[in-house]
């Protein structure tokens, strides 16, 4: 029987088909990447990366298994057939075809099929350019698969390009903004190389800051996103807000431009709305401002389960339960992605609420979207062994065979009242 999903979302990811119901940027992204690239260059336009557990959530709806999902073996229509063809015949591909289709099934969150094509490529017939995308999708690969912490490696890579070749600034602003994000986020590279990237940044900044050309506006507005993250980090809101109102200038003047219209365009304004969302939540403190900007983001992209999830953040920060609840009850209504998340914390609200029933429904719905979720299983045994002892036996025996699979590591058993 052929999947005939109705959802946006399902349809993006099954078959890169921009049909069906609650569609959103990215949903829309992922579709027009495909149809309008052209895979005899790079790079492929790549939407916010999502967690690999992404096709586990859908081939759980579809009861499918998951490597089916990854690897296009279930029964296939539309535009997603081109993939499968160009996969088919990978050895007469070139370089440059082999590394769109690796960004493309990224794009998708196929990265296990993603790394296997990108570790057939022959670097050494890529261009400078291509090179670059090279590794930032390699980097980007690994970091969605966790191969590692640390991506040295890579960004001393990136940096020998930017040093050997004349690149445009805009690709230079790119590299320098996704390492020190990453550098912000886990310490991904040593203090001496972001260090080198936050002054090429800069560089990079003074060459193109009066651009009105999209590829620039785009490369200026999330460079100051991930500048911001430096400040941010110690507090200092002055001058995160002073990054911040770069960031939104950039992408102000993008939607003032004929191309407003674009998904780039689109995408650009939402993390600007995400960035400073975290901005007045984290760092200047502002609840009240947090929530505006929370709602102004779930206006922009309304299907967009995580944006309530954002919006969510807010009310737990302000422990805020039954406004928190309705923000994740309207992500679980829309689906994906993260819907195992909003299950979740649809349970955890409830718990904070003392509406146990619910918060153990919740709880069993989540082990029966993902049977290996270990804080639902714990949140569960411990509401059952105060208030529901009949539901005792479920969530015990989904936690015997955690520990006798070694997936419950010691740290989890203190959390076993």
């Amino acid at each position: 029987m052929p999947i005939e999903p109705l959802d946006a979302f399902s349809r993006a990811i099954l078959f890169y088909e921009d049909t069906g119901e609650s569609r959103t940027n990215w949903s829309q992204s992922i579709c027009a990447g495909l149809a309008d690239h052209n895979f005899d260059e790079v790079p492929f336009r790549m939407p916010q990366l999502l967690e690999p557990s992404t096709l586990a959530e859908v081939a759980c709806r579809y009861a499918l298994p998951v490597s089916e999902i990854e690897f296009f073996s279930y029964e296939l229509a539309g535009p997603v057939t081109k993939l499968r063809w160009l996969a088919d015949m990978l050895k007469w591909a070139t370089p440059v075809q082999q590394l769109s289709l690796t960004q493309c099934l990224a794009a998708s969150c196929r990265y296990h099929f993603a790394f296997r094509i990108l570790t057939q490529i022959s670097y050494d017939r890529l261009q400078p350019d291509q090179r670059v995308t090279y590794y930032l999708t390699r980097f980007a690969i690994c970091n969605r698969l966790e191969m590692s912490s640390s991506h040295q490696n890579d960004f001393l890579a990136l940096k020998s390009l930017v040093l050997a070749h004349h690149l445009p600034p805009a690709r230079v602003l790119d590299i320098c903004s996704q390492a020190i994000v990453w550098k912000m986020k886990n310490d991904a590279i040593t203090d001496d190389l972001y260090e080198w990237f936050v002054g090429n940044g800069k560089v990079a900044v003074s060459e193109i800051a009066s651009s009105n050309a999209l590829t620039d506006l785009v490369s200026l507005s999330s460079f100051y996103r991930g500048l911001a993250m430096v400040p941010a980090a110690i507090g200092d809101a002055p001058r995160t807000r002073q990054y911040m109102l770069l960031a939104e200038h950039y992408a102000e003047v993008i939607m003032q431009s004929e191309d407003r219209g674009t998904i780039a365009a689109r995408e650009a304004r939402k993390t600007v709305y995400e960035s400073k969302l975290k901005e007045m939540l984290y760092v200047a403190c502002d609840i009240e401002a947090a929530r505006e900007v929370a709602n102004e983001l779930v206006l922009y992209d309304p299907n967009w389960s995580i944006s309530y999830h954002e919006a969510a953040e807010v009310e737990l920060k302000d422990k805020e339960w039954k406004a928190a609840l309705e923000c994740f009850e309207n992500a679980y209504h829309i689906g994906f992605p993260r819907i195992t998340y909003s299950q979740y914390m649809i349970g955890a609200c409830h718990q904070k609420l003392t509406n146990f029933d619910q918060a153990l429904n919740a709880f069993k719905n989540t082990l029966s979207l993902d049977a290996t979720n270990i804080s639902a299983g714990i949140a569960g045994y411990n509401i059952a062994k105060t208030h529901m002892p009949e539901a005792l036996p479920l969530f015990r025996s989904y936690i015997d065979t955690w520990k006798s699979t070694g997936l419950l590591e010691h740290s989890y058993l203190e959390l076993i009242q």
